[in-house]
């Protein structure tokens, strides 16, 4: 029997058409796609613990097999059945007292026993694992939820993440008395079966909201990004806080700090410094200047140069027929204008044309405006610029670090850009030229765009297309345009920077919950903690040790101070094994407690659960105490170690010498499996190539099937030598180990988008092409 999702009557809790079709369709989709699944975990579990059964080494665990798997049949449908129910209370509208979105709590980390821990680990596993493997559907799934919820009153946005479906079914499991060994083989089941199966659920969850009209377009990673409330710069630089050390050894990317194309400093690589033309050229002269001397003497014929890819027109030196007639520079303005009337009037995908074509459109212009004969030629200076124009956009085309989608949109402006390169001189001699940074904040602010699907791709289209249009360009032309992909930029910044802080911090928050859990695990590791002591570790000092990571770090003595902390109170309340042992905890309890006690009275947790939690915490030391055979009120004196001596007893010094010196042998504290998994992770982190750091764009390996991500890498978890990649809205895409993805830049699967000008990069690869040195 598998769950079954029943309809909620959502009549009575909302008049919206939009919500109760949506709950309709969702309820459907769940029964369909997920209560099967919830159906083959039992069906696993009943084939794997028979198997177990037939395999156990004692007649004892064959028992146990047996009795789970008879119970697991009695309550499977009641386990159902409170599996649906959960699901359920995930789609309610959020009321004023509903708070199911908060990830963390900023009181407390809500820890309840140790085997409590144990699923909380394999929970947060089973999370992580649906989100590296479909992380992207689930945000789409969100996007819509929210871009609903700004327009209709609609359940929460993660009401069916991957952690809610997690939770729902460790809930349903609450009631079934199972050992945690039990629990955690029906974890690993509803993994296999459920969880990594999930993709098509989450593909049909999409669906629902596409045949809705709710975003049919959003990919890759996309987020509405809202039409009002939108944040400023100051109020983003107001209302982040991230100066804690856990942000220091954990680095992460700014993005307001080198997010625009103003204050981004980019590197050399495609440097325009003409290498290889004669010194005699260059020598004296500022990189501008030698720029500038090169392209004029290319232009006009003085220098020439032959080989693949370069034009026939720049083989050719300088020379004056007297027979050979030339159009006048206005006659090749106006006809140029004309071809670019034609083409902005084309389709997008007609826009982009050879400049063999263009040439030949060219003079065919020229010759129907002179009497449909062509008896003149382009002057040399003309052809070449326009030769030149052609070698910076097939430079453009080369270039791994432009998108495809992106490149095509550069590509149309080509003959705007011939026309400034040949009414303005100073095109190539500023590197600041209007038409050169409009060139580069389209190849900047799209560097996340994989596709024409992504929303910002229109944005930028308009700009082009504007440019297209404008039959009379200029620098004016080309300042406008700038104008308007600043602010397409900005918009951009605003809203990405704030969600890749959002982002980072979920992602460390989610680190520092996984170390504190961790660290408790391994604390209380084969030993005994009593029950009534278990809520002040587990929950209210676990919250202290957590906040205390993430303000200070773990390599900070508040950090360590707290696990010591932690640590000293379990070794405390471990059954008394001699009378030393009673002593040391009679002798230090009162202290240990009130400094535990004042501590927590610190934080914001509730002072009245310390109190009780506390008082618990004493009432068992001291019952311990009072139990224990070595209490010496209870001990016999011929069992104490403590004797008097009588006063003629006389130990004699050479007695004293005599005596052999004792055989003590010291055993070295075991070393932490936490400090062996860092150590493993540091290694780890240095394979990867030192230009791999936060705030660099990679094109990512993201499995056989499916296309490279062009994503940003945001987060560098040292301690899991983890490496979480953003798309260029900031919503996290991709999580890698540090290892494989070494391996995959050194294999090619993976790169680094190189982090350079576009136009500058071109202009450089032109030149070194020109003087042989490519």
């Amino acid at each position: 029997m598998s769950a079954i999702i029943h309809n909620i009557n959502s009549a009575s809790r909302s008049s919206n058409e939009l919500y109760r079709t949506l709950l309709q369709q969702i309820t459907l989709c769940l029964n369909e796609e997920l209560s099967s699944m919830v159906g083959h975990v039992f069906d696993g579990a009943d084939d794997m613990l028979f198997q177990l059964a037939e395999n156990a080494d004692s007649n004892e665990d064959q028992s146990s097999y047996f009795d789970t798997m008879r119970m697991l049949r009695i309550e499977r449908s009641q386990v159902c059945e409170q599996f649906a129910r959960h699901i359920q209370e995930y789609l309610q509208l959020p009321t004023e007292n509903s708070n199911q979105n908060i990830d963390f709590d900023e009181d407390e980390l809500s820890l309840v026993d140790q085997s409590e821990m144990e699923e909380l680990v394999a929970i947060s596993a089973m999370h992580s694992k649906a989100m590296n493997l479909y992380g992207e559907a689930v945000n789409h799934l969100e996007a819509r939820i929210e871009f609903v919820s700004m327009k209709s009153d609609i359940f929460a946005k993660d009401a069916l993440a991957p952690k809610n479906i997690c939770e729902a079914f460790k809930q349903a499991l609450a009631d079934v008395e199972l050992s945690t060994r039990n629990k955690l083989l029906l974890y690993k089941l509803f993994d296999q079966e459920v969880i990594v199966k999930l993709a098509a659920f989450y593909k049909q969850l999409n669906q629902i909201f596409i045949d809705q009209g709710i975003l049919p377009k959003i990919k890759l990673g996309e987020q509405p990004v809202p039409a009002k409330n939108q944040p400023t710069s100051a109020n983003i630089e107001n209302n982040t806080h991230y100066n804690d050390a856990v942000y220091n050894e954990n680095p992460t990317c700014d993005p307001l700090s080198s997010g625009s194309y103003r204050n981004h400093q980019f590197t050399t690589s495609g440097s325009s410094n003409p290498q290889g033309i004669h010194q005699g050229n260059v020598q004296g002269a500022n990189l501008q200047q030698q720029v500038q001397n090169v392209v004029s003497q290319f232009l006009h014929g003085e220098l020439t140069a032959s080989g693949p890819g370069i034009p026939a027109s720049f083989t050719r030196p300088a020379s004056a027929s007297p027979s050979t007639q030339y159009y006048d520079r206005r006659d090749v303005m106006q006809a140029i204008s004309n071809i670019q009337s034609g083409l902005a009037h084309a389709p997008a995908e007609q826009q982009v044309t050879s400049i063999t074509d263009f040439k030949r459109s060219l003079l065919e212009d020229m010759g129907r405006r002179s009497g449909g004969a062509v008896t003149k030629q382009v002057s040399q200076v003309d052809e070449k610029t326009i030769d030149f124009i052609e070698m910076l956009f097939d430079a453009i085309v080369d270039d791994d670090s432009i998108s495809e989608p992106v490149t095509n949109l550069l590509l149309r402006l080509q003959i705007p850009l011939i026309k400034i390169a040949m009414l303005d001189e100073e095109f190539f001699i500023n590197a600041d030229h209007p038409a050169r940074t409009t060139l580069n904040l389209i190849a900047y602010i799209g560097r996340g765009i994989s596709t024409r699907d992504d929303s910002l791709y229109p944005a930028l289209e308009r700009v082009v297309e504007s440019l297209l249009s404008d039959l009379s360009i200029n620098s004016n032309s080309f300042e406008q345009a700038i104008s308007q992909l600043q602010c397409i930029e900005e918009a951009e910044l605003q809203f990405a920077a704030e969600k890749e802080k959002q982002t980072q911090k979920s992602v460390l928050q989610a680190h520092a919950r996984d170390i504190v859990l961790a660290e408790l695990q391994y604390q209380v590791m084969n030993k005994v903690l009593p029950k009534p002591c278990q809520k002040l570790i587990l929950k209210h000092w676990s919250t202290l040790m957590f906040h205390r990571y993430i303000r200070f770090g773990k390599n900070s003595d508040e950090w360590t101070d707290s696990v010591s902390t932690a640590k000293h109170l379990i070794q405390i309340l471990q059954p008394i094994q001699s009378s030393q042992a009673h002593h040391r905890v009679e002798s230090e309890k009162d202290n240990l407690l009130d400094e535990i006690h004042n501590t927590l009275l610190q934080t914001k947790q509730n002072p009245v659960d310390i109190e009780t939690e506390i008082n618990h915490v004493f009432i068992t030391i001291e019952n311990m105490l009072e139990n224990s055979k070595f209490n010496p009120e209870h001990a016999e004196t011929s069992e104490t170690y403590y004797q008097s001596l009588d006063d003629d007893y006389d130990l004699q010094a050479a007695e004293m010498d005599a005596m052999p010196e004792p055989d003590i042998e010291l055993i070295d504290e075991e070393a932490s499996p936490l400090d062996a998994q860092a150590e493993q992770a540091r290694n780890k982190i240095a394979l990867l190539p030192m230009d791999v750091r936060p705030g660099a764009w990679f094109e990512v390996y993201n499995g056989d099937d499916s296309p490279v991500r062009r994503a940003k890498l945001s987060v560098i978890i040292m301690e899991e030598a983890k490496l979480v990649f953003v798309d260029r809205i900031g919503v996290k895409v991709l999580e890698k180990d540090a290892e494989e993805f070494s391996i995959e830049l050194e294999q090619e699967k993976s790169s680094m988008i190189s982090d350079h000008s576009a136009f500058d990069h071109a202009l450089g690869m032109v030149i070194n092409s020109l003087s042989g040195t490519n």
